[in-house]
């Protein structure tokens, strides 16, 4: 190879960072590794979850939810989205406060047709969300 130019250390950086790479060497082999979100991580990554739910879940209500069916773990959790239908989504840990919805799997909500052109709304009764077509709604021509 023909000379490049380099990355010169002076000899004070280069021990320096020997110092560092034999301090690290010597360290424990057991603890976490980097991550650019350490609190997630200190959470044993369960601080987000999937889960489950079989009934209607209506805004800043709480509900059980079922995190693996194999296992049958529950939790209650609230939610502070909007009101759902029976579904899937993830919830997260709010330290001493328990779990909250924070996201749901919007195919599994009533109305939806993956077929159709719609539109993602809720209901003025209840609150709950749903899929309306667009060729069904009061203001279709078609």
């Amino acid at each position: 190879m023909a000379n490049q130019p380099g990355v010169e250390f002076t000899r004070p950086a280069a021990e320096r960072i020997a110092k560092v790479v034999r301090k690290v060497e010597a360290g424990g082999r057991e603890g976490n590794a980097f991550s650019l979100f350490p609190r997630l991580q200190s959470l044993g990554g369960r601080s987000v979850r999937f889960c489950s739910w079989t009934a209607t879940w209506t805004y800043s209500e709480t509900a059980t939810i079922t995190f693996d069916p194999a296992t049958a773990q529950t939790a209650t959790a609230t939610n502070v989205i909007l009101g759902v239908g029976p579904g899937d989504g993830w919830v997260a840990r709010k330290g001493s406060a328990g779990w909250s919805l924070i996201g749901f799997d919007m195919t599994k909500q009533p109305g939806y047709a993956a077929d159709e052109i719609q539109l993602f709304g809720h209901s003025s009764t209840d609150g709950i969300a749903q899929w309306y077509s667009i060729t069904t709604c009061a203001t279709a021509t078609a």
